[in-house]
């Protein structure tokens, strides 16, 4: 299965999303892989930190847009899973991670700003359709508060507005998150049992989700 995690709008949160996935997935006993196509290669930064007793995820870099589907599809022969960490960008290469992703989740802040700026990558969500009509796509709201009206209010107008169904399981804003991506951690590997909790319940989700269109 290949998972593209998505959005123009950088800071949602796609690249910690990615890791903690990855993470997750690999104590579960799925053989992982993450892509890195963002240029600052933060996924890649932060497997360089990874211990090595930990369980291994392989992190390849591809930052060019001509690369993407054929380094995804060759990695995918040798690994379950492949992660595509999607690159705040206006360019070719955002269409080319959709394209190549069997499952698309695209991260969001609970923000009236990042709904606005929600509309340019939904253009080219219906751009890659054109070349592939199937592909099934859920939003994911990263920092988010039950206890802030605006955040209930937008969890429930995205998918109204985009016609894009909204995932079950939400990431809070925790230091756990932070510290990891320093260590080269997940939070499954860390001592927040909440954040834990979060990313179990996001990662079967995902997996539940898999097995909807069989994937």
């Amino acid at each position: 299965m290949k998972i593209g995690i998505s959005n123009l709008k950088g800071g949602v949160g796609k690249t910690t999303i990615s890791q903690n996935l990855a993470v997750c997935l690999a104590h579960m006993g799925y053989k992982v892989c993450i892509v890195d196509t963002d240029r600052n290669q933060n996924s890649m930064a932060w497997n360089g930190a990874r211990d090595e007793e930990l369980p291994q995820i392989l992190v390849v870099g591809a930052t060019e847009s001509s690369a993407i589907n054929k380094t995804v599809d060759q990695l995918h022969n040798d690994n379950d899973i492949v992660i595509i960490d999607g690159t705040p960008s206006l360019s070719e290469i955002t269409t080319r991670v959709i394209l190549a992703s069997d499952l698309l989740i695209i991260p969001i802040l609970p923000s009236a700003h990042d709904v606005r700026a929600m509309q340019q990558f939904f253009e080219r969500y219906e751009q890659a359709q054109e070349f592939r009509a199937e592909i099934p796509a859920y939003f994911f709201i990263n920092r988010f508060s039950p206890q802030i009206r605006i955040h209930n209010s937008i969890r429930e107008l995205l998918p109204v507005q985009f016609e894009l169904p909204m995932m079950e399981s939400s990431f809070r804003e925790r230091v756990a998150y932070i510290e990891t991506a320093v260590e080269g951690k997940g939070v499954f590997e860390h001592g927040d049992p909440k954040a834990k909790a979060e990313v179990v319940a996001f990662t079967k989700e995902i997996m539940a989700l898999a097995q909807k269109h069989r994937l």
